[in-house]
């Protein structure tokens, strides 16, 4: 592995982190090369290698990674120790003996840090959780620890984009009855079709809970699916199945 296969955020710079691309790994065909995800339908043996490959690369012990079993969710957990079968789309961790891991294949995938004390976190967002309040969520839990939103750091990796991301009115309801202010991220097409902003309004939903220092990847999961897995690609493309991206933070 090296450089060329993962992402890095400027304002994490004292963690330990990456957003990794499909690229680097042992598997092959539709999940070629670096699937970390258990859920999809590529040997497990080479998801396992796959991630080995990324812990020896950036030297942290397999056995300390931390991955939720993600399902679209606005749960979130805090963490002191390593859990095992975590059902949630948000992991906060208080120990430094854990590297937390989010995967993810067009949502947004996204690393949290602390300008100074012990805590880190990921964050997987897509529309459903983004829609049933994983932002709000995740502060709520924050606010429980006492922390100061302005000492946050928040990296949001490569996600599906606005240009590539169509939705149909029944979709732009949903957000509406939420939240009106949700109409400015939508983009008018055709016969009720409009284009999506998640990671707009996501950034949006974060500043609006007084978390002002983000970072933003501008890749395009979809346009760039030769370098990402994309759930909406592999859709349109027919592919049977599709593999994951792994990104990890540590302290």
């Amino acid at each position: 592995m090296n450089k060329k296969y993962f992402f890095k955020s400027p304002n994490l710079k004292h963690y330990t982190h990456a957003f990794f691309t499909k690229h680097g790994g042992v598997s092959s065909g539709i999940y070629n090369s670096l699937n970390c995800g258990l859920s999809s339908n590529d040997k497990k043996v080479n998801i396992k290698k796959n991630r080995e490959i990324i812990s020896k690369y950036f030297k942290f012990d397999i056995n300390s990674l931390v991955v939720a079993n993600q399902f679209h969710s606005n749960k979130v957990f805090i963490i002191k120790e390593k859990k095992e079968n975590l059902k949630c789309d948000s992991v906060i961790s208080l120990s430094k003996k854990i590297t937390l891991g989010v995967l993810s294949a067009d949502c947004c995938p996204i690393l949290v840090g602390h300008k100074n004390k012990l805590i880190f976190a990921t964050i997987h967002v897509g529309w459903k959780g983004l829609l049933n309040g994983i932002i709000e969520n995740f502060a709520k839990q924050i606010d429980s620890l006492n922390i100061n939103a302005s000492d946050l750091f928040f990296a949001l990796g490569p996600c599906i984009s606005k240009n590539s991301y169509e939705v149909d009115l029944n979709f732009k309801k949903k957000f509406l009855y939420h939240d009106l202010k949700s109409s400015y991220f939508f983009i008018n097409k055709k016969n009720n079709k409009f284009f999506f902003n998640l990671r707009g309004y996501i950034s949006y939903k974060l500043k609006e809970l007084g978390y002002l220092n983000i970072w933003a990847s501008r890749l395009d999961t979809y346009k760039k699916n030769n370098i990402f897995f994309s759930y909406r690609f592999s859709c349109h493309h027919n592919f049977s199945d599709y593999g994951r991206m792994l990104s990890i933070i540590k302290y």
